[in-house]
């Protein structure tokens, strides 16, 4: 394509610090969806078997 070594590695290294980016946040939005889902797992559970469930509400 005619685009100088310099210039082509430079946007190879940003390719790769994006692409390490977007992996930590997907992961971080992965893990806060599975607590979410253990937590109303959780809930039901207590529910279904009787026991008192108190939420704490902050401000």
């Amino acid at each position: 394509f005619g685009i100088p070594a310099d210039v082509a590695m430079k946007v190879v290294g940003v390719g790769f610090i994006v692409g390490v980016i977007q992996d930590s946040c997907e992961t971080a939005l992965n893990s806060s969806t599975d607590v979410l889902f253990t937590a109303a797992a959780d809930y039901r559970k207590r529910r279904k078997e009787g026991k008192k469930v108190e939420i704490k509400q902050t401000a």
